[in-house]
């Protein structure tokens, strides 16, 4: 298991890496540090400097306050004076800390800040003097603060131009030095850059090395060709593991061809079995919707041609004739009608021969109303007699026990690009539980063909439009009427047998 454990590439690589970010952490913190180095020595050189000069502009900072309280005795001004006072004062270091050797610059140094101390106390001086309104007093020591702060300003501007000199002097020695140590960091970046690439390209390699054997092996595999030795192991277990794994995978690799061949036959077997069962299904689906469209109420017809022998015997042979025509025109579009999908205008003329019909057998009694716009005839097909099928159950079952006036309306209209078809009356209604069984899909089976009327147009629907569940919906309410609407997406292709 140690063993394994050593010869992992996981470990290797973890090992490696380890070693390369090690080499790197150390590099950069010795980066890190000589920089430091340089910028601590350029800062101490500098700092006094800066220090001398951020007084000085303190000090020049606390004029203007100090002449606007002068001037005007604002509180504003006193109060900003106060605060800078202690902003000063609190910049000067304590005499503690000024060592008594020191060289020249040291001296000079310490007496600014000596005369800065004797400025604040003379500005002192002078705010109580306002105060008091001695105007000779503090006029006079006005006066004096600023000879002390012209003196305070020439001395600075001396040490600093004596420690500028000074540190040109050794700007030399400074420069050649942070080229050495630039240098140096160079040489170590570059050393450790190449030692980093030298281990990863061994590292890649002997992965590589494996990875190339395995891909001509398994092109040799896809040429079919399965004689040859068994790849040799490597000293990494993962890529040994999958050496392993492909030598016994080209060993069963034969009798699993043999088994696949076996199994394509017997699925060739079953996908024919399959298909000729769709066939079949196909088949009987037709015969099914041939069957629907086949269906015409016997009842419809017998008190059809009733009607028109008593209108013949009645009235004179003009009328009878007309209405003859009319129900001749309504059966031969229902006989003769062969296909499934037929223009929009072939089912508006049947409707039209069929109202007329009704309007003469309920002449008192039953408005019929037809809302079709002319250009949608021509431009739009729909599923063959399902217009007639509607109007007629509700003549039959709409206006059962109703009194007054009945009426029919038929609309066709667009709805985006849905055309929808809608038969609404002012009949009795139904109840909820008649909606729910009407509009639920039947199986297909032995008693589809039984199915008559308002349920064969709705089963139509569904096979014609299988992926809509709402192709059709029924609105109505017990005693207010009903409506059904067909919804056809024209953008969709109508489901029929091929």
């Amino acid at each position: 298991m140690k063993q394994r454990l050593f010869n992992s590439f996981r470990f290797q690589m973890f090992a490696s890496l380890i070693g390369v970010f090690a080499i790197l952490v150390f590099s950069s913190s010795y980066i890190l540090y000589t920089t430091l180095r340089i910028q601590d020595v350029v800062n101490k050189s500098f700092e006094k400097q800066l220090h001398l000069k951020e007084i000085q502009e303190k000090l020049s900072e606390f004029q203007q306050p100090f002449l606007e309280y002068l001037s005007t005795r604002s509180s504003n001004a006193l109060a900003e004076l106060l605060v800078l006072n202690q902003r000063i004062a609190g910049m000067l270091p304590p005499e503690s800390s000024l060592y008594p050797n020191l060289d020249e610059s040291g001296l000079q140094e310490k007496e600014v800040y000596s005369l800065v101390s004797e400025y604040l106390a003379l500005s002192d001086q002078v705010i109580q003097e306002k105060r008091g309104m001695n105007v000779e007093e503090y006029t006079s020591r006005y006066e004096e603060m600023q000879v002390i702060l012209g003196y305070i300003h020439a001395r600075i501007e001396s040490i600093s131009s004596a420690r500028l000199s000074a540190q040109l002097a050794t700007y030399g020695v400074f420069i050649q030095n942070s080229r050495n140590i630039q240098l140096t960091n160079l040489v170590f970046i570059v050393s450790v850059s190449l030692f980093s690439f030298i281990l990863l390209m061994y590292s890649v390699e002997k992965i590589n090395r494996p990875m190339v054997s395995l891909s001509g092996a398994a092109t040799e595999i896809s040429t079919g060709n399965f004689e040859f030795p068994d790849l040799e192991r490597t000293s990494l277990y993962e890529i040994d593991h999958v050496i392993d794994a492909f030598n016994r995978m080209r060993r069963d690799i034969h009798t699993y061809i043999e088994e696949i061949k076996w199994q394509r036959n017997v699925e060739q077997e079953y996908l024919q079995e399959r298909v000729r069962n769709m066939k079949m299904e196909q088949m009987l689906r037709r015969m099914e919707l041939y069957t629907l469209q086949a269906q015409m109420n016997p009842h419809f017809l017998f008190n059809t041609l009733n009607t028109g022998i008593q209108l013949a015997i009645v009235e004179g042979a003009e009328r009878t004739g007309e209405y003859m025509e009319h129900l001749s025109h309504l059966l031969r579009h229902n006989i003769r009608e062969k296909d499934m999908i037929v223009p929009l205008r072939h089912e508006i003329e049947g409707l039209e021969s069929y109202f007329y019909i009704l309007r003469v057998r309920f002449p008192k009694n039953l408005d019929l109303v037809l809302d079709c716009p002319a250009d949608l005839l021509d431009r739009y097909c729909v599923p063959a007699s399902i217009l007639q099928p509607l109007v007629e159950n509700c003549v039959i079952h709409a206006f059962k026990g109703k009194e007054g006036r009945n009426s029919i309306v038929v609309r066709i209209f667009m709805e985006e690009s849905y055309l929808l078809l809608s038969v609404s009356d002012n009949g009795i209604g139904m109840n909820a539980e008649r909606v729910l069984a009407l509009l639920q899909p039947l199986p297909v089976d032995e008693t589809m063909p039984k199915v008559m009327g308002l349920e064969n147009v709705i089963q139509r629907m569904y096979f014609y439009f299988p992926e809509d569940p709402d192709v059709v919906s029924i609105h109505t309410r017990e005693g207010q009427g009903t409506e059904i609407v067909i919804r056809i997406d024209t953008e969709v292709t109508l489901c029929t047998p091929s």
